[in-house]
């Protein structure tokens, strides 16, 4: 187990565990109020653990009880929680270039979440990006249930509204990918993600607002099919991609000189006679 710490330690610099102290105190308190949340709903605590191990996406687990408490039935809670987290789509197709193709790859993938992926960013390597991903994600792994089961028991003496977690929380993951921003591509969609985010969030029920964000890589993906059409009827229409290339020339013998009005200049065998 030492030499597992020893290797991590040689790979990931030192700020990596700053963040992710800061955002594992951040986490932490965000289940406590999840755990508060769960208890003044009705829920017995070990369906709030059990949510928190196995769902431990955060929102999809305010969204599950948020519905079930206004009275919604359990299968458009579940619905609501599975949409919530379908984010993690666009996660996984992120942690692709670093994660290892063997069974650690099924196991790691439950701890894919806006934190793990964030923290990974922050290194270089995909060798430090994967380590940075377990050290996070085993922190949230451990803290988040622990953190929901001491809420859970606190129950009403917690107030979520007075943490102020609602604007940290954002923050905290802005700080960590603010170095992604400085590519402009970056920069514009997740502008665009942000505006969409914000004009549906009123229309739409709890949580789903952030999801349409996603949206933007429809966009995205449109534009790349219609580049790609284009430069392949470009290619198409070129003699050399129909098939059609110039005829070789008798060996020893330069190709006639054709002047601009396809006629053969004085130079050319033609010419000359």
């Amino acid at each position: 187990m030492s030499s597992v710490f020893r290797t991590i330690d040689r790979v990931l610099p030192g700020s990596t565990y700053r963040d992710v102290a800061i955002v594992t105190i951040t986490i932490t308190a965000v289940a406590l109020s999840y755990g508060a949340i769960s208890a003044v709903s009705g829920f017995p605590w070990w369906q709030t653990l059990l949510l928190a191990m196995f769902a431990l996406g955060g929102a999809a687990e305010f969204t599950f009880v948020g519905v079930i408490a206004a009275g919604g039935a359990p299968i458009l809670a579940v619905l609501a929680g599975l949409l919530v987290n379908s984010r993690n789509f666009a996660f996984g197709v992120a942690v692709g270039p670093f994660f290892p193709q063997d069974w650690r790859a099924l196991i790691a993938a439950h701890w894919i979440n806006d934190e793990s992926i964030a923290v990974s960013r922050t290194v270089n390597s995909d060798r430090a990006r994967w380590h940075a991903f377990l050290l996070m994600g085993a922190a949230i792994a451990l803290m988040w249930p622990s953190g929901a089961m001491v809420g859970q028991w606190l129950g009403n003496v917690i107030d979520a509204d007075l943490l102020g977690l609602d604007a940290a929380f954002p923050i905290i993951l802005f700080c960590l990918i603010r170095g992604d921003l400085k590519n402009k591509s970056t920069l514009t969609l997740t502008v665009a993600g942000i505006l969409v985010a914000v004009l549906l969030t009123p229309i739409l029920p709890l949580g789903l607002g952030a999801v349409t964000s996603l949206s933007v890589f429809v966009f995205v993906a449109a534009g790349w099919l219609i580049r790609t059409a284009i430069r392949k009827r470009r290619g198409d229409s070129s003699p050399s991609a129909a098939g059609e290339e110039p005829a070789p020339s008798p060996a020893g013998q330069e190709p006639p000189q054709v002047d601009r009005d396809g006629v053969a200049g004085p130079n050319s065998r033609e010419g000359r006679r």
